[in-house]
């Protein structure tokens, strides 16, 4: 059973766009006039990242990797058997 006002495709389209600009949950449930715990249940089901953007996750995956590598790097030049230097 439903309680309280039905999501249109409206409302839906919405959420798309305040998840893409970087808008957290909270901060979308204001918009929407919903409850945060509504709006983390309908990003999840969308498939879309809580409060960001694609362009910040995919700033935030360079980073990673960036930093995955040089973790790498540190091990490889420390050789077999020394304990990796880690990166300052």
């Amino acid at each position: 059973m439903s309680r309280g006002r039905p999501w249109s495709a409206d409302d839906a389209a919405r959420l798309r766009r305040l998840v893409a600009a970087g808008c957290t949950d909270g901060e979308i449930a204001e918009s929407l006039a919903r409850h945060p715990d509504l709006i983390r249940r309908r990003r999840r089901e969308a498939g879309l990242a809580p409060g960001q953007s694609r362009a910040a996750t995919v700033a935030l995956m360079r980073v990673n990797r960036r930093r995955l590598g040089r973790k790498v790097a540190g091990r490889a030049e420390a050789g077999p058997g020394e304990p990796g230097r880690e990166p300052g």
